[in-house]
């Protein structure tokens, strides 16, 4: 999860941010099944519940000088390790940093766009694995 955070979903969530917000940003990639538990721990690597047999990618943004933050919930797991469906899931995700970067206070109002990857654009290791 870790070169999926640093190396893709990182740089689409600082590609809405301008230069001097970048090093103030948290990004944290994890698997789990709810919503709740990636806002209170992001840091947690793993959960699940028993009534729930899916697990599923979430990335989470924090903005520490005013404590803003939002996760966002990519897909499941196994359906992302289909380069295409992920591309289709950062395009959705892209949307959604842009809804989120607008609506803080530190960029309250401002039209903010993410470049998001297209398949060529992904890391070698996300698309030849098995």
């Amino acid at each position: 999860m870790s070169r999926l955070r640093d190396q893709v979903i990182r740089p689409l969530v600082e590609s809405a941010l301008v230069e001097h917000e970048i090093p103030d940003i948290r990004v944290h990639v994890v698997i789990g099944t709810e919503f709740e538990s990636s806002l209170r721990d992001p840091t947690e690597p793993h959960w699940t519940y028993p009534d729930d047999g899916h697990e599923y990618v979430w990335a989470h943004a924090e903005y520490r000088p005013t404590n803003e933050c939002a996760a966002w919930r990519l897909g499941r797991s196994e359906d992302l390790r289909d380069p295409s469906v992920l591309v289709d899931a950062l395009w959705e995700l892209g949307s959604r940093v842009e809804d989120w970067v607008c609506e803080t206070s530190f960029a309250w109002g401002e039209e903010r766009h993410v470049r998001v990857p297209g398949l060529g654009d992904l890391p070698e290791w996300l698309i030849t694995r098995p």
